[in-house]
């Protein structure tokens, strides 16, 4: 149960929506029986993107824009490899950078530094200023039953020609294929409904969703406008799509051989935990 008495099943982020699509026992266990960081492995590159996106939060948590970029090498990738210890330490591997600090290392912070200064060097030094800074957001979907969308954006950004932009950085090794794969669906949507009490109290009217990549810095053509006066549509959408995933009691299995879920050994025990306290069959 969240701090708000919103049952945590009723609480869904990017990852559970794509997460119930895939293979919706593992979403069963992932979500309902809390096992998310049981079953995450990470990779080389995914750490990579991990460091990329603290070491951006950074920057605008302490609005250091316009410093060398050996200041930034320093300052932030050393703040950002610190964090991921330091939590893995105080709340042990199976927490949000349990699978990230096992690829955590001289090679991965390597990588992470060649992707960073390239990306400095291509926008000659320019981030784009925030407008505001928070690392978690949350938002309510009213109706017969409560549902809160959480998780976040990695920067509200003030665009180029005045429009403020909600910013995910992506990175993939391979730009190209990273783009072709893109959730330009939910994700901006969900990003947008999370970050939107928060602008409209600034008093922006409309604003923008944008990808930008760290591996192809100057790309500015994947992004989606929205106006802030009109969300009413993408919440009502949000919460269909949660009472249609909410509704199924029934057990579904996608038996792929790379699913941790679908072939633990635990499958059974699983099965019964949901049948008893979910009333799945």
């Amino acid at each position: 149960m969240a701090k708000d008495n919103i049952p945590l099943e009723h609480c869904f982020s990017v990852s559970d929506f794509k997460n119930s699509e895939r293979c919706f026992f593992n979403f069963l266990v992932t979500h309902y029986l809390r096992q998310r960081y049981e079953f995450e492995e990470g990779s080389f590159n995914q750490t990579i993107g991990t460091i990329l996106d603290l070491v951006i939060k950074k920057v605008h948590a302490s609005k250091a824009y316009g410093e060398p970029l050996n200041y930034l090498l320093e300052m932030y990738f050393k703040a950002a490899e610190k964090d991921i210890r330091q939590e893995v330490e105080e709340k042990g591997v199976k927490s949000f950078y349990g699978s990230t600090i096992k690829f955590l290392n001289a090679d991965s912070l390597a990588k992470a530094r060649q992707v960073s200064e390239n990306y400095y060097l291509k926008r000659g030094g320019k981030f784009n200023r925030s407008v505001f800074f928070k690392r978690f957001w949350e938002c309510l979907l009213e109706g017969e039953r409560l549902f809160k969308l959480w998780g976040g954006p990695d920067a509200l950004e003030m665009g180029d020609d005045g429009v403020v932009e909600v910013v995910d950085y992506k990175y993939f090794e391979n730009a190209q294929k990273g783009k072709d794969n893109l959730d330009m669906d939910l994700m901006p949507k969900i990003y947008i409904l999370l970050c939107a009490a928060q602008l409209v109290e600034m008093g922006y009217d409309k604003t923008r969703f944008r990808v930008r990549f760290w591996t192809d810095p100057l790309d500015e053509s994947i992004y989606e406008e929205f106006d802030m006066f009109s969300l009413n549509n993408l919440k009502q959408y949000l919460r269909f799509k949660i009472e249609k995933i909410l509704s199924v009691k029934e057990f579904s299995f996608c038996e792929q051989s790379f699913c941790k879920v679908c072939n633990s050994g635990q499958r059974r025990d699983w099965i019964k935990q949901l049948q008893t306290q979910f009333k799945f069959r």
